[in-house]
């Protein structure tokens, strides 16, 4: 029996890490030089306090369509509700991050970056607690 239970202990766990995990969100590609652009946003629980200082952190990744990483890649990002770290990031080894702050207001902030002609989404919700 305690086998058993820590058999079901040991999934539970390892299902809870793996849905922590936060797969690069709306692929999109290939722009007009064949890259493509990906967007995700790590944040906790059910999104952002909206007191003007709660923070998610924005991760970008910029690849060939040989899934080749790419160095040097000019993303643009806007979002609608909130305030961007950077609002033009550069990718190094396919990768850049920044930070959305959460506003005062309530609301699904759109978070929308974009290498060349392509443009990824993703979403943060901003809510009271």
């Amino acid at each position: 029996m305690k086998k058993k239970t820590r058999l079901l202990n040991f999934l539970f766990v390892v299902a809870l890490i793996a849905a922590c995990e936060a797969p690069v969100e709306n692929v999109v590609g290939p722009s007009s030089s064949g890259l493509i652009i990906g967007v995700s946003a790590l944040y906790g629980g059910g999104g952002l306090r909206n007191d003007g200082t709660s923070q998610a952190t924005i991760r970008v990744e910029v690849f060939t369509s040989s899934a080749q990483p790419v160095d040097g890649a000019a993303v643009t990002l806007t979002t609608t509700l909130g305030t961007l770290g950077s609002s033009s990031l550069t990718t190094a080894a396919g990768s850049a991050v920044t930070t959305l702050t959460s506003s005062t207001t309530t609301g699904l902030a759109s978070i929308v970056a974009t290498v060349e002609n392509a443009s990824a989404t993703t979403a943060v919700p901003i809510v009271s607690f």
